[in-house]
């Protein structure tokens, strides 16, 4: 079962992502205007496979080597004594990320949903890292109608930023939280997308819902 994260957490997020500097999306729909489409905005759930190499940053006269990243879906003492960095859930979360607790499986019905008819979640499918740091990330994107049961959108974005610092350790701002704000931005830069939740708010007051 879902965690709701809040939707001020989404909304700064959103926010963000809409004046992000690395973002090539047109804008079709502002987050402020989804935010009061009343859409209620869940984060993300991690879905790669564990040891997945996700990317290297070159070596550097302190490191004296490449640094390989690669995923921990599962805890593993083994994994981490092999020298790679294993980056996972909680790595993620500390890096500012709404990313969920609950493992790969998105749930629209259950959890603390406010009562909207729109429900918003996605799936990390894809993390790429290199130099210091290049940061590239997709999401698969679901929105759920809860007055039809069925999904009004279910689409794919991209993001991508530069920064310092990872973001891995807590530091601010870093690439890994700008990836994800760009990846938002190209969400909520789809017609696609826009088209989906605007049949609500152009649907009359006291209508059927």
């Amino acid at each position: 079962m879902l965690r709701h994260l809040g939707v001020v957490a989404m909304a700064s997020l959103s926010l963000a992502a809409c004046s992000s500097a690395t973002s090539q999306s047109s804008q079709k729909l502002s987050p402020e205007a989804m935010l009061d489409m009343d859409v209620d905005m869940f984060g993300v759930v991690v879905d790669i496979p564990h040891r997945h190499y996700i990317g290297e940053t070159a070596a550097t006269a302190g490191t004296q080597r490449a640094q390989v990243y690669r995923w921990q879906a599962e805890e593993s003492l083994l994994d981490r004594g092999s020298g790679d960095i294993w980056l996972s859930v909680q790595d993620l979360q500390l890096a500012g990320l709404p990313v969920m607790d609950s493992g790969p499986e998105l749930d629209f019905t259950g959890g603390m949903y406010r009562d909207t008819r729109y429900r918003l979640a996605g799936t990390v499918d894809a993390l790429n890292i290199t130099s210091v740091y290049e940061v590239r990330i997709r999401v698969r994107w679901q929105l759920y109608d809860a007055e039809t049961g069925q999904f009004a959108f279910t689409g794919t974005s991209n993001g991508f930023a530069r920064g310092s610092t990872l973001g891995t350790t807590g530091i601010q701002p870093n690439a890994m939280l700008d990836a994800f704000q760009d990846c938002l931005g190209d969400l909520t830069g789809k017609s696609e997308f826009a088209a989906a939740i605007g049949s609500a708010a152009a649907a009359p007051a006291g209508g059927a819902g």
